[in-house]
């Protein structure tokens, strides 16, 4: 249960006392519990609703800025060591940011370096440092792990914008990357094509031709699922 419904639940449960003006410290005593009790609830909640202000930019393009769709969804994050369940999130890919929406509608942008990993729409995003967790030549953000065996497969979700005019309108655009990388020998190997994989591969290049026939998946168009498959094949076979 996340941390504002349980405060909620504190509060519809409690609607029976009565608050009207004490004359004496019997009857102010009442008041003093519940209110003792939300103080307690809402603490740990306070890390998570201590952000800035966001606002939602070029709301009215078609295209937008974020992971799948526009719309508010529960998730699970971790934020400043601290685990938040059911929590109205949406994630900015372009700017690499995640959003949670306040009990009373704020959209507040949450601190990146204080989010460990977030879970949202059935993807894991961990928060990966660059020159400690990855590559030094990888940017230091938020990356979706595909794959979570030895062979670890994690992937960057990114857009860009770009700007077209139409009918002397600036019509913003943000057509969507994802870059694969699969973790090999300590270091992490970017995989963008079937051969990039087989070649990280090449004692199972067999086996994994085959893992992709079986399955009927099309690597182009089916790519998430075709490296995972892959990988995880290899993870298979290789095992002593």
């Amino acid at each position: 249960m996340s941390h504002y419904t349980f405060v909620f639940f504190l509060i519809t449960g409690c609607t029976g006392i009565s608050f009207g003006q004490a004359t004496t410290a019997s009857i102010a005593a009442p008041e003093a519990y519940p209110v003792s009790i939300y103080k307690e609830a809402t603490a740990q909640s306070q890390n998570l609703y201590n952000g800035r202000q966001y606002y939602v930019y070029d709301a009215r393009s078609e295209e937008h800025q974020f992971f799948n769709d526009r719309k508010w969804r529960k998730g699970v994050v971790r934020y400043d060591e601290q685990q938040f369940d059911s929590i109205p999130m949406i994630y900015d890919i372009f700017r690499d940011e995640l959003v949670v929406k306040h009990f009373n509608g704020d959209h507040l942008l949450l601190q990146s370096e204080k989010v460990d990993f977030f879970m949202l729409d059935d993807h894991n995003f961990v928060r990966m440092e660059s020159g400690k967790d990855i590559n030094p030549q990888m940017r230091t953000g938020f990356y979706d792990i595909l794959y979570d065996g030895k062979s670890r497969t994690i992937v960057r979700r990114a857009k860009q914008r770009q700007e077209k005019i139409v009918d002397k309108r600036v019509i913003a655009l943000y057509p969507q990357k994802s870059f694969f990388y699969i973790l090999k020998d300590g270091k992490y190997h970017a995989s963008q094509t079937k051969k990039a994989v087989l070649n990280l591969f090449p004692e199972h290049k067999k086996e994994l031709r085959k893992a992709l026939r079986d399955g009927k998946l099309r690597f182009r168009k089916q790519k998430d699922l075709a490296i995972a498959k892959m990988v995880s094949i290899h993870d298979e076979l290789a095992k002593p």
